[in-house]
């Protein structure tokens, strides 16, 4: 009798002394047993078995009354529940924007803000992940607390400039912000704190200025803004084409593809460019309130003068191609420019090929 009652003390005793649960755990559980939690499992098996393996680690270290553990456990359950979340959002935002691009035209200020949200969904999950790696591999100490706490700051503050932009009006300090990023997070997982901390507030600062430069050009009037949204899904689009390379220039986006044409003197365009040069065509169909300025650059081998009018001949022979696939005449011009600005060295073979290019601007019609 005097036994049974020394058990049934000790277990009233652990029974009193039993850990909260911590609110990220609560949280999960509630959503996880939820309907959408239930769809969500369906939808992104993988990600939602992830935040169940560390859940159930935390209620292992609940039962134990591990309180580190659990913390740790429950933090990383709930970060990869978050994971799925972003991820379900950004396809229901991609799924979207397929049909309001279907159905709607007039709406394309909606559609760039949807897909400015699809960005930030994209990009916020990809640093998200990259910091749940490094909180499986990294313990806490004050030197790491203030690192994690410095990466947080940085990747809001690149959260903020993106939302203005800035990685199209202040490309060089939101590169510089995410590659400050990238090592801050590298040099975390590395176990090196003070690194880690001294990289992130480099990056939150870069991030700060690109949102500083990039805020004038976004906050324009409504009709440069809608402008500016077209040109920019315009800059997104051709960007989805392989073998083009863009960027955004005064008064338009410009495109380039090299190594167009079979032969070195001649003008049929090789059978595996064809492929690229349609996809041009269905994005200049798409965008009918822009003209196609084309212009022709052969590399500084052979007469000049017989590479302007090679140059001039192989212009012609892109803008046919192109009205043959649906582009209207009267939308384009071409002109060859010879060899008369190189983007490379001509003395190397890489360089050569770099300089024989096709050359597309894309600007808005005055019509």
């Amino acid at each position: 009798m005097k036994r049974l009652t020394l058990i049934l003390a000790a277990l009233s005793l652990a029974s009193c002394s039993r850990l909260p649960k911590p609110a990220e755990m609560t949280q999960f559980e509630a959503e996880r047993k939820s309907r959408e939690g239930e769809e969500l499992k369906l939808e992104l098996p993988e990600l939602v078995k992830r935040a169940d393996d560390q859940h159930a680690m935390a209620v292992e270290a609940h039962d134990d009354k591990e309180a580190e553990l659990l913390q740790h456990h429950a933090h990383l359950s709930w970060l990869w529940w978050q994971s799925a979340s972003l991820r379900r959002q950004s396809r229901e935002l991609g799924e979207s924007l397929e049909l309001v691009d279907k159905e709607a035209k007039q709406f394309e200020a909606e559609l760039a803000e949807a897909k400015k949200r699809q960005k930030l969904a994209q990009a916020t999950l990809k640093r998200m992940e990259q910091i749940i790696a490094l909180e499986g591999k990294v313990t806490d100490s004050q030197e790491v607390g203030a690192a994690k706490t410095a990466i947080g700051d940085a990747l809001t503050a690149l959260k903020d400039a993106q939302a203005v932009d800035a990685d199209v009006h202040a490309s060089v300090n939101f590169s510089a912000a995410e590659a400050k990023l990238k090592a801050a997070t590298d040099a975390l997982a590395k176990n090196r704190a003070k690194d880690a901390q001294s990289f992130a507030i480099e990056a939150k600062a870069a991030a700060e200025a690109a949102k500083r430069e990039a805020e004038p050009k976004y906050n324009a009037t409504e009709a440069d803004q809608a402008k500016m949204a077209r040109q920019k899904a315009l800059f997104d689009k051709l960007g989805e084409i392989t073998g083009v390379s863009r960027q955004m220039v005064e008064g338009g986006v410009q495109i380039a593809v090299v190594e167009v044409f079979s032969a070195s003197g001649g003008v049929d365009m090789q059978p595996m460019m064809e492929a690229t040069f349609v996809k041009i065509a269905e994005v200049g169909k798409e965008y009918a309130d822009y003209a196609l300025v084309i212009e022709a650059h052969t590399d500084s081998k052979g007469n000049k003068s017989k590479n302007l009018q090679l140059s001039d001949a192989r212009s012609k022979a892109v803008m046919s191609f192109l009205a043959q696939n649906g582009i209207a005449p009267d939308r384009m011009t071409a002109f060859g420019k010879g060899s008369s600005e190189p983007v490379a060295d001509n003395k190397t073979k890489d360089g050569r090929a770099k300089n024989r290019r096709i050359e597309i601007l894309f600007v808005p019609s005055s019509k």
